[in-house]
């Protein structure tokens, strides 16, 4: 009689180690073109955003005798209210989330309302990292994004045909969480952004090479509809047409 042995043939461990090795390698491939990936699509997404917020605007200046808002009391009827713990914590204060508490709605809010296009894919995250420490934040507020983005306070209750070169003047943007001299010496707190007062400039969070986020850029939308890319040293020159000569910026 002829007995045959079956061996069970497995991995051995040098090739268990192999296949370890060439799936770490493609990880290491993969999951940062991933997340470039993500960090693109949250930036389409942004400039989304920011297009529709364009549209909204020129709707309500087109019901308004082609004006538009005052950039503190268009989201918001009010640039303060009694009892509110602080007004630069508005945009993340869930008591004063418009979709659940219309009573503190704004003349331009109702254009905007229950179109999902009010917080940026990417700023989250820099709202859980930045928030907590934002200027005058109030501990016992929650970081509950309410929106990001802010106008250009310049153009608040001008007449969209007195403006000139609509291209070069931007109408919505986006801000940093964190003062950086000479650039701010305020962050992002509410509707305006007061660029043209010197106090506001464009951020840098989106596509930063760097982990402290001062070399990005980000997005703003123009009189003439366009979504463009800026860069913070742009804030100025977009802002206004004479916005140039009042950069604190002068090697620029």
């Amino acid at each position: 009689m002829t007995t045959h042995r079956h061996t069970d043939k497995g991995f051995t461990l040098i090739e268990l180690l192999v296949v370890i090795a060439i799936i770490a390698l493609l990880m290491s491939i993969l999951v940062p073109s991933l997340s470039r990936a993500r960090k693109q699509a949250q930036f389409v997404g942004c400039k989304s955003n920011l297009k529709s917020y364009g549209l909204m605007a020129f709707m309500y200046a087109d019901d308004n005798d082609d004006r538009m808002p005052n950039a503190w009391t268009s989201f918001y009827s009010s640039r303060t209210y009694a009892g509110e713990p602080h007004r630069y914590c508005r945009w993340h204060n869930p008591d004063w989330d418009l979709v659940h508490h219309p009573e503190y709605a704004g003349p331009m809010w109702p254009y905007l309302k229950g179109k999902d296009i009010h917080i940026c894919p990417s700023f989250p995250p820099i709202a859980k990292e930045f928030g907590p420490i934002h200027p005058e934040h109030v501990a016992s507020v929650p970081i509950k994004p309410n929106y990001n983005y802010a106008m250009n306070s310049y153009l608040s209750d001008k007449k969209l045909t007195s403006m000139k070169r609509h291209s070069d003047i931007f109408f919505f943007g986006e801000e940093n969480l964190w003062i950086t001299k000479p650039y701010n010496i305020y962050a992002f707190n509410d509707t305006a952004m007061c660029v043209y007062e010197v106090w506001d400039s464009f951020g840098t969070f989106h596509l930063a090479r760097n982990s402290d986020l001062e070399d990005g850029v980000v997005n703003a939308v123009f009189l003439d509809g366009q979504v463009q890319t800026v860069n913070r040293v742009d804030s100025w020159r977009y802002c206004a047409p004479d916005g140039q000569s009042k950069s604190p910026v002068k090697d620029q």
